[in-house]
């Protein structure tokens, strides 16, 4: 429907019908994980889950998600609130409404993320050991996407 506003300035209003999608990257021996949103796209992230298992590498793991342009100028980041030793697997749940916790409970972590956090197209989600500890852990890393076409 549109709406005139005065001569040759109008709005429209429009119906947005989301399309979410959910992926995941499961590849063994990988603590670094890259998601680039491709051209003519731009995503609305939702929610990010990791597992993550640490090998007998001693270290403290220090799990991030982070947003980048294409030039790899870092937009935004965001660092779970406690650090994983070696020889453990752990659960983190990046998402939106929650708060900053600082201790695993049960293994699990909530780490909060902005509302309205959105990828542009080249620009890239990524997850990582940002102390990079041990080549050997093996990080799964599932991610919710509200997918915009036409951008």
């Amino acid at each position: 429907m549109r709406i005139k506003h005065s001569e040759g300035n109008y709005s429209e209003a429009v119906a947005l019908v989301p399309y979410i999608e959910r992926n995941i990257d499961e590849t063994l021996n990988d603590h670094d994980k890259e998601f680039v949103c491709p051209a003519g796209e731009i995503w609305r992230l939702n929610a990010i889950f990791v597992k993550y298992v640490s090998d007998a590498t001693v270290g403290n793991r220090q799990v991030v998600a982070e947003v980048q342009n294409a030039a790899g100028s870092v937009l935004g980041r965001i660092s779970a609130g406690a650090v994983q030793a070696a020889s453990l697997t752990r659960y983190y749940m990046f998402m939106q409404g929650t708060f900053r916790e600082t201790a695993f409970v049960n293994g699990d972590i909530q780490v909060p993320i902005p509302q309205d956090s959105y990828i542009l197209s080249g620009s890239k989600l990524r997850v990582y050991d940002s102390a990079n500890v041990a080549a050997g852990d093996d990080m799964t890393v599932a991610y919710s996407i509200e997918r915009m076409k036409g951008a």
